[in-house]
């Protein structure tokens, strides 16, 4: 009997053994995602009535004072047929508040210019933009449903 030599078959069944495997794969880098878009952030404007600016026209605030309704009506300024007239407000409590501007100039008749209705539900102030088309100054009238507890609009040229 013939005897083989045991090291060179080992070895050579060594690699053999290795020769089919394939070298260890470097890490894969994982497919790139999508990006994530940016959380959506409500901003929110906490309730506020706001100082008088120097544009300001008019204003009326309404607050529930130890149980009994008020409402604050201030006559800031004139303006000019030309200019156009932002009206913004805010209220808390209820569901809507209605504003109404007033021709408030000495020869006027009290008409109603024009007039909107805010959402309590918004959590920030609202505006409208309207062109004046006459002189003088106005009168912004507020009214507020029975569960609002606190509102604002001021009109700014």
């Amino acid at each position: 009997m013939r005897r083989k030599p045991i090291a060179p078959t080992v070895l050579a069944a060594a690699v053999l053994a290795t020769a089919g495997c394939a070298p260890e794969a470097a890490p894969s880098t994982p497919p790139p995602t999508a990006p994530t878009p940016p959380a959506t952030v409500e901003t929110s404007t906490p309730y506020a009535v706001p100082s008088a600016a120097p544009d300001e026209i008019a204003r009326a605030v309404f607050e529930v004072v130890d149980g009994v309704n008020t409402t604050d009506t201030v006559l800031s300024d004139a303006f000019d047929a030309g200019d156009a007239l932002t009206i913004e407000g805010q209220c808390e409590g209820g569901e809507w508040m209605t504003y109404a501007l007033r021709d408030s100039t000495p020869d006027g008749d009290g008409a109603v210019l024009t007039s909107g209705t805010f959402r309590c539900d918004s959590s920030a102030p609202q505006g409208n933009t309207y062109g004046a088309g006459l002189s003088g100054t106005v009168q912004v009238v507020l009214t507020v449903d029975q569960e609002t507890e606190r509102a604002w609009v001021t009109v700014k040229k």
